[in-house]
């Protein structure tokens, strides 16, 4: 096989009970679900090297959470720079909710290598919603802070149809990534604070693909997979208040590495095997900065680095057999620019850009998550409806490029690669 994999001694037990007297049968059935599992491995670290959310539903997503380093005035700005809630003042709780809408819409160039037949795919993208819950504690004490909160961080799912010609690279695919995680801030000058927040997280994967019938006359299977796993990261960060309208802020998240324990089913072949992946989500710092202009208007930059290239392996393992896979990704930029208006003494508006480079060259991407160069716009609001109570909501709009594909067997453009965003949130101050 393709790679040096070898399929584990113990495939031979999978082999449904018509194939025991075929050994030459076996071994075609446990190389293909190797194989199969090996393909895998692209999906889930495409995944998760292109799907940190920017935008959690929260006040600083309408402005493409630009400057969001530098601290906010609510209780989110947990997840954003846990040293920055040292600056709220009273407990306060935000609740936020977003719907994710992409549109992923694949166009073949015949041109190129005859490939399996097929569509294009159809629109690929499903509905999927994020938000989180954030809550700081007032100590009392001018000196630290502590908060709690749980917010999804990464997920997004693609749904092809069933016969259209990346069938083999994907169907249907989803992962979420959520996390609960305390945190604590600490002044250590006047103007320097630093925080720290521990996080426990679930990772949920669940995909499908075509595979190829290894028997001749046979039609294709079908490989399902889910997996979960659990585990623990932490952000680090620390606010500098230069002044009373200047602030830098710096935000570490550590690296995340899921650990998916599941099944993979190869429905029409009849094999059922448990398999093991690791992969790995890259750690990231942002830096903001934050400027107010006048007594309305206030200017917000972020800047940032993610560690994809950590992403260049990624082990697979069926039975006691495993493999390392070549990802070949690279370190991506990320940049933003916002603003923050305040109409009137209620109403506060907001905007903002920001672009982060691509993963990865159009040789290694595949179907599952077609991320290119990443460009997002948005606006928002936030409305006071009392001393306790605000409300706010913002619509985002996300360009991730035309994600060219080069594969073995087929090769061409995403015409549409758009992600719409809608979300709201409720903050209470008490």
């Amino acid at each position: 096989m393709d790679g040096g994999l070898r399929p584990a001694p113990a495939c031979a037990s999978i082999a449904p009970p018509c194939l025991q007297g075929d050994s030459s049968a076996m071994k075609r059935l446990c190389a293909i679900a190797l194989a199969t599992v090996a393909s895998l491995g692209p999906w889930q670290c495409l995944h998760a090297g292109g799907l940190w959310l920017n935008e959690y539903g929260d006040p600083a997503s309408g402005r493409a959470a630009a400057g969001a380093a530098a601290g906010v005035d609510d209780a989110s700005t947990m997840l954003h720079n846990p040293a920055s809630t040292i600056r709220l003042e009273g407990n306060q709780l935000l609740a936020s909710a977003a719907l994710l809408q992409p549109v992923f819409e694949f166009n073949q160039d015949m041109t190129g290598t005859p490939g399996p037949g097929g569509g294009n795919g159809g629109d690929a993208g499903v509905l999927s919603p994020t938000g989180g819950v954030f809550y700081v504690h007032d100590s009392g004490s001018d000196n630290w802070q502590a908060g709690l909160y749980f917010s999804g961080l990464a997920g997004l799912g693609l749904d092809y149809d069933d016969d259209w010609v990346g069938r083999y690279q994907s169907i249907e695919n989803s992962l979420l990534i959520a996390t609960l995680a305390p945190t604590v801030a600490w002044r250590f000058t006047d103007r320097l604070s630093l925080g720290v927040g521990l996080q426990y997280y679930v990772a949920t994967l669940d995909l499908s693909l075509r595979v190829p019938n290894p028997l001749p006359n046979r039609p294709d299977g079908r490989a399902t997979l889910d997996g979960s796993d659990t585990d623990f990261g932490f952000t680090a960060g620390a606010l500098y208040e230069w002044s009373e309208s200047t602030r830098i802020g710096v935000n570490y998240q550590s690296e995340l590495s899921p650990d998916f324990g599941g099944q993979l089913e190869l429905k029409g072949l009849g094999v059922a095997v448990d398999t093991n992946t690791e992969l790995t989500l890259a750690q990231k710092v942002r830096l903001g900065i934050y400027h107010q202009l006048s007594d309305r208007l206030a200017l917000d930059i972020s800047l940032g680095w993610d560690d994809w290239s950590a992403l260049d392996k990624v082990f697979v393992a069926v039975g006691s057999t495993g493999a390392s896979l070549d990802k070949n990704s690279r370190d991506t930029s990320h940049a933003a620019l916002g603003f923050q208006y305040q109409l009137n003494p209620r109403w506060l508006l907001t905007g903002g850009v920001a672009y982060d480079t691509s993963p990865m060259e159009s040789r290694f991407r595949t179907a599952d998550m077609p991320l290119d160069r990443q460009v997002r716009v948005a606006v928002g609001g936030e409305l006071i409806l009392s001393e306790s109570l605000s409300v706010g909501g913002y619509v985002n709009y996300a360009d991730v490029g035309r994600a060219h594909i080069v594969a073995p067997q087929f090769q061409g453009d995403y015409e549409t690669t758009d992600i719409y965003q809608l979300g709201m949130n409720a903050r209470w101050h008490f």
